[in-house]
């Protein structure tokens, strides 16, 4: 089979695409012909070695969807989908024509969504529910300010807090991601590229500032201290490259915040199937909208992969398109 070889960590274009042996399932595992598996800024962080306890050589690759063609009778044929923290990482991940699954972490792909939407929304789905649901434990009455809301992260974000009943200011840089982020249910816009717009966002929640301000970016923590509001919490996911930031620190504990990390990569598979399959439900009743990637054949795998560290979208794999 054809798939992505990570042997040395460097910069994405020194990736191989190399025809390997096709894994054989052992007692527990499935084997799913990918046909989608998208490329996430984790997956290019990886291939660079950000990533604590890759192992190598190894394929690469969170995210996919695909079908099950060897495992229990009841699974072949059928559509599955997910991601996991440990795939890509500790074992061989989805950037390549068929991969192994335990077969605990199986789950139907929703109808409603296409190969390619199903395989690159795993991630994004399972980050945000895990900072906005688990981690913040966000409530109807909440207002909560989505940083990076035009994101993969920061949109199914936002979908999932007015699932919840939350009023939801997106924070976002242009008119079309403003529209965007109206249509998938956000009350209210601000322009983080205006020099002002932390006041912005105490005058749109009537000078208390957010419940919960959700920053998405790694780059915004300062400014989310301060526009979160008394008693509120602050989620992060990412940070600079060198992880350091400055702060106010006064107004954390003046305001008595909280501060809440997520890693993603915590939830193996396993974990991330369970979380994935309690969302399918909202999927198929309209009220998750993951949407659809640029997907690349997997010969196209190097420039795919630049085209994410250069920031330019959702990017996926189609291995055996």
């Amino acid at each position: 089979m054809r798939a992505v070889v990570l042997r040395q960590f460097g910069h994405p274009d020194q990736l191989q695409v190399e025809d390997v042996a096709q894994p054989r399932p052992s007692e527990g595992e499935v084997l799913v012909k990918v046909l989608a598996a998208a490329i996430n800024p984790s997956d290019v962080k990886n291939v660079e070695g950000s990533m604590a306890r890759t192992s190598l050589p190894r394929i690469p690759g969170r995210d996919f969807a695909g079908i099950v063609v060897n495992g229990p009778p009841d699974w072949i044929g059928r559509e599955v989908w997910g991601t996991g923290g440990d795939v890509g990482f500790t074992r061989d991940g989805s950037h390549a024509q068929y991969m192994l699954v335990p077969a605990a972490a199986l789950i139907s792909k929703p109808e409603k969504l296409t190969m390619e939407a199903a395989g690159a929304a795993g991630l994004t789905l399972v980050t945000a529910w895990a900072a906005l649901v688990t981690g913040a434990a966000i409530r109807r009455e909440d207002t909560v300010l989505i940083l990076g809301a035009a994101g993969g992260v920061g949109s199914a974000a936002l979908q999932i807090a007015r699932i919840f009943g939350a009023t939801v200011i997106a924070a976002v840089r242009n008119r079309e991601q403003a529209d965007a982020a109206r249509d998938l249910g956000a009350a209210k816009t601000i322009d983080t590229s205006a020099a002002s717009w932390v006041d912005e966002v105490r005058a749109q929640t009537d000078g208390r500032g957010a419940d919960v301000v959700f920053d998405t970016t790694g780059y915004l923590f300062a400014e989310s201290v301060e526009a979160v509001a008394a008693s509120g919490r602050v989620c992060v996911i990412s940070s600079p490259a060198d992880g350091m930031v400055s702060f106010n620190l006064r107004s954390v504990y003046r305001k008595e915040l909280r501060v809440l990390g997520t890693e993603s990569r915590r939830l193996d598979v396993t974990d991330c199937a369970k979380l994935l399959a309690g969302l399918v439900p909202a999927i198929e009743a309209g009220q998750l909208r993951p949407g659809s990637p640029t997907c690349f054949p997997i010969a196209q795998a190097r420039e795919a992969y630049v085209q994410v560290l250069q920031g330019q979208g959702r990017i996926c794999l189609a291995p055996n398109a």
